[in-house]
């Protein structure tokens, strides 16, 4: 049995949740292969010890990215390999690749993944189902599926390999249909929702956009990130946009620790982040859903709440 990682690029090395699948291949005992295509390769020594492989695969047309041409060589790239499992992490660019690469394939496309074991010759992928009201295990043959993995879904303390073969490879892809006119990175945002192990997010009981600067603070002296409900993002309050949103139209997020303030646990709410570790729900009505998917609950005003909060943080850590 083999597995593949698809590894993203972030910043000056990797996201997260890439460390998070070539350290659960280890565990399994089945070290990964990983694949890196165009600029994503400038880093490839961060993954030294922790996959058994590292494909890097050059070419024309991969930089920028565009999802023509990089559906096009890593669907060539996986056949090549021929993995028992694909594994990704789920964002956006995965989003834009995964359906389309199985599509061409002829594989399953599996997302929303928690977990992942085995079973004599097959894989067991641990998911949510009906809006995260209930869980199922898909076993997958070896070989039929790509499978898509929120983050924080695995540890990253494996032990590493004792050494990792380098393979470059040359692959031209085909011109993209829509070509990329420019590049504008995003600014502001310290540590991505979907990445965070601690999520801050705030409802319509925040108030008043000016209120969103405690969300802020309880995420900074925590290391997490902040987040908003769709209603405020709707609303159009200033710091309440759709890159921090969080739900079934928006980002889904499964942090170690969330924080659920001042929101009511709309359906649409729970799905994007019903796979939180721990939940932690404030609301001045003891009746709001949002109870009922917490571990624990706070009858309150959040805006009264968090800066109380804030401050017995600030003492533990002195």
């Amino acid at each position: 049995m083999s597995i593949l990682v698809i590894a993203e690029a972030a910043g000056a090395g990797f996201r997260p949740s890439t460390f998070e699948l070539l350290s659960h291949a280890r565990a399994l005992g089945e070290p990964a292969s990983v694949i890196l295509v165009g600029d994503d390769a400038a880093n490839k020594e961060q993954l030294d010890g922790l996959a058994a492989k590292v494909v890097t695969v050059a070419g024309a047309n991969l930089s920028p990215y565009s999802a023509d041409s990089w559906v096009d060589v890593l669907a060539q790239a996986i056949q090549a390999e021929g993995a028992d499992v694909v594994l990704f992490s789920e964002g956006q660019r995965t989003r834009d690749l995964l359906p389309r690469i199985a599509a061409r394939l002829g594989l399953s496309a599996v997302t929303a993944g928690m977990g992942l074991t085995k079973d004599g010759g097959s894989y067991v992928v641990h998911r949510p189902a009906q809006g995260g009201k209930a869980y199922m295990d898909l076993v997958v043959e070896g070989g039929s599926a790509l499978i898509a993995f929120r983050p924080n879904s695995f540890a990253t303390d494996a032990a590493p390999v004792d050494g990792t073969a380098y393979e470059e490879k040359t692959i031209d892809a085909a011109a993209n249909r829509t070509p990329v006119v420019e590049q504008v990175a995003e600014e502001g945002k310290k540590i991505d929702v979907t990445e965070a192990a601690v999520v801050i997010c705030g409802g319509r009981g925040m108030k008043s956009e000016e209120n969103l600067a405690l969300l802020e603070e309880l995420a900074d002296i925590l290391g997490g990130a902040w987040g908003v409900t769709r209603a405020l993002v709707d609303a159009g309050w200033k710091g309440a946009d759709h890159s921090i949103q969080v739900g079934k139209s928006g980002k889904t997020v499964s942090p170690g620790l969330y924080f659920a303030c001042g929101i009511s646990g709309a359906t649409h709410h729970i799905m994007g982040m019903d796979t939180s570790k721990v939940v932690v729900a404030i609301n001045t009505d003891p009746d709001a859903l949002m109870f009922e998917y917490a571990d624990y609950g706070i009858t309150g005003d959040a805006l009264q709440v968090i800066p109380e909060i804030v401050k017995e943080v600030r003492a533990v850590k002195g």
